[in-house]
């Protein structure tokens, strides 16, 4: 089962990762992690980067390597499946959201 403690601790390793990956190009914040469930019924890690930068330098090879470069964590965490990974710009964001986040006990 997907803890509230076990998706934070992937959000931490995603936001470890891109910046890592990502350097200076861009400022990701916030990155909303949150339980879901598929058509099967089973569990997934819905996660929305909100990024700030130039999307054009979101270069295609480091965002689709997030999860080959943190299988290990994700193993270690016995987490099996993989989890959904969304990029939106922040301007996009405030505009769905009215320039307000939803709070962590909205969304969980």
């Amino acid at each position: 089962m997907l803890t509230r403690e076990l998706i934070d601790e992937v959000a931490r390793l995603v936001t470890q990762d891109l910046r890592d990956q990502f350097k200076d190009d861009f400022i990701f914040d916030p990155i909303i992690a949150e339980r879901a469930v598929d058509h099967y019924g089973d569990e997934y890690i819905d996660i929305f980067v909100i990024f700030d930068g130039d999307q054009k330098n979101l270069h295609p090879g480091k965002v689709a390597g997030v999860w080959s470069r943190l299988d290990p964590q994700m193993e270690a965490l016995d987490i099996a499946s993989i989890p959904s990974l969304s990029f939106v710009e922040k301007s996009e964001w405030a505009e769905v959201y009215h320039g307000q986040y939803p709070r962590r006990d909205e969304l969980w």
